[in-house]
């Protein structure tokens, strides 16, 4: 007889659709306390399992990854935003774009991206500089977003896009919860139809789609010198027939990254940055270390093998408040997981944000530490994913951190409004939910 995980309480009718859709985090938190490392959902009639053991990754992302594919209720719903593109496709597919967009990501390529990381912070600080001395408050959070946006328009697209900037993120945001939304939900209306969501939704779209078309023209019209992300894609070629993508799918590749590429980033650094308001040794270790290294002057990339306790603190960040808080694989074919019966058609999820929070890989896992990243090799820590489809701009995030957070430590002190809950939340993306708003003191 097969046997079946255990399962928290749930309704007879929608199972455990009530708590998913209102306090998704505590219900797998509370499930893993209580259940184990395999512990079976039900919502209305789909089944998920949340799997929260290293080797129990390991099998569903790397040994059997073949049973585990990405046609998952996910990617089915990020699909209405970036439709078949690196983040949702599978197979041949997944491979080709992977192949053709992996040298964006190089080392090489990514030192070339510091200078104008750099330059866009410095810019953004001399901003907070006025706001500062107007005595007006600041919401980093927000600020991280306008600012990844900007580092990923210069670095990937090789265009300005600061104007841009607010729309974007406003339209990012509507985006996220809505696809999120739909992912909670066991019934949806279908996505031609009308309703306010959906309206909000393609409104959202048709905003950013604008831009991306934009850049795409100007690019096809005036190439740059220097590749971009959108060079590399016109440029690329089916190794059998030989075909280049067209428009549609260079633009899936595009607003793929303006998502991942910014959304996660700056989230990762919004939490960073609110947690060194409550842990300042961090962030005055951080700005000494800064200042050792590269004194007045902008980063270059030989610095950042010495920004080692902000890479740490960033690492922290990323496992308390993992900017992919969840990650989902449909099931291919039945199969086990510890002894448990694994359905075919049904969805696994992995859980950086429980699975960071382990006790038996992680001293005190509730605690900030940066210092426990001194050891290199944690079996538990997924920021970014395992196997063949680990992040692929992993290496750009860890070096923007390393020129982000210390730039703007060296310029100002910050100081948190009062009130401020500091809650998580939970779509895509882990973001702050109220933002985190600040005083700035120039030091």
């Amino acid at each position: 007889m097969r046997r079946l995980a255990p399962s928290p309480p749930g309704s007879f009718l929608t199972g455990h659709l009530d708590r998913l859709r209102h306090d998704v985090l505590g219900l797998l938190k509370d499930a893993t306390r209580d259940h184990g490392d395999v512990v079976r959902f039900r919502v209305g009639p789909l089944v998920m399992h949340l799997v929260n053991h290293p080797d129990h990754v390991s099998h569903v992302m790397i040994r059997n990854r073949k049973n585990y594919d990405k046609a998952s209720r996910s990617s089915d719903c990020l699909s209405l935003i970036c439709g078949e593109s690196l983040l949702t496709a599978n197979g041949d597919v997944w491979k080709q774009r992977r192949r053709t967009i992996q040298p964006m990501f190089h080392r090489e390529a990514i030192a070339g991206f510091i200078d104008a990381i750099a330059a866009c912070t410095e810019s953004m600080l001399d901003v907070w500089a006025l706001k500062a001395r107007a005595g007006e408050p600041v919401d980093v959070a927000s600020e991280m977003m306008l600012l990844t946006f900007r580092v990923v328009g210069r670095c990937l697209f090789g265009a300005d896009l600061e104007k841009e900037g607010k729309s974007v993120e406003h339209a990012m945001h509507v985006m996220v919860l809505h696809t999120y939304r739909r992912w909670r939900s066991v019934l949806n209306a279908p996505s031609s139809w009308p309703t306010p969501g959906n309206l909000r939704f393609r409104k959202a779209l048709a905003e950013v789609d604008e831009i991306i078309a934009g850049l795409i023209a100007r690019h096809r019209k005036s190439p740059p010198a220097r590749p971009t992300l959108l060079t590399m894609l016109m440029d690329s070629r089916d190794a059998e027939t030989g075909a280049s993508l067209g428009d549609a799918e260079i633009r899936n590749e595009a607003i793929t990254f303006l998502l991942a590429g910014h959304e996660t980033t700056a989230n990762a650094l919004g939490w960073s940055l609110y947690l060194l308001d409550r842990h300042r040794d961090s962030a005055t270790a951080i700005r000494e270390e800064f200042e050792a290294t590269c004194g007045d002057r902008l980063p270059v990339m030989s610095d950042l093998p010495q920004l080692v306790k902000t890479l740490h603190v960033f690492e922290e960040s990323c496992r308390l408040y993992p900017p992919i808080w969840a990650m989902e694989r449909h099931v291919v074919a039945d199969d086990e997981i510890a002894g448990f019966h694994i359905p075919k058609g049904s969805g696994v999820i992995i859980s950086p944000y429980t699975l960071h929070r382990h006790p038996a890989f992680w001293e005190q896992p509730e605690e900030f530490m940066p210092e426990r990243f001194v050891k290199r090799d944690h079996d538990a820590y997924y920021p970014f994913g395992a196997g063949p489809r680990f992040c692929i701009g992993s290496e750009f995030a860890l070096a923007e951190a390393r020129v982000i957070l210390p730039m703007i430590l060296r310029r100002f002190e910050m100081e948190a409004l009062p009130g401020q809950s500091g809650e998580a939340e939970p779509a895509i993306t882990l973001r702050l939910k109220e933002g985190f708003k600040v005083m700035l003191k120039e030091r």
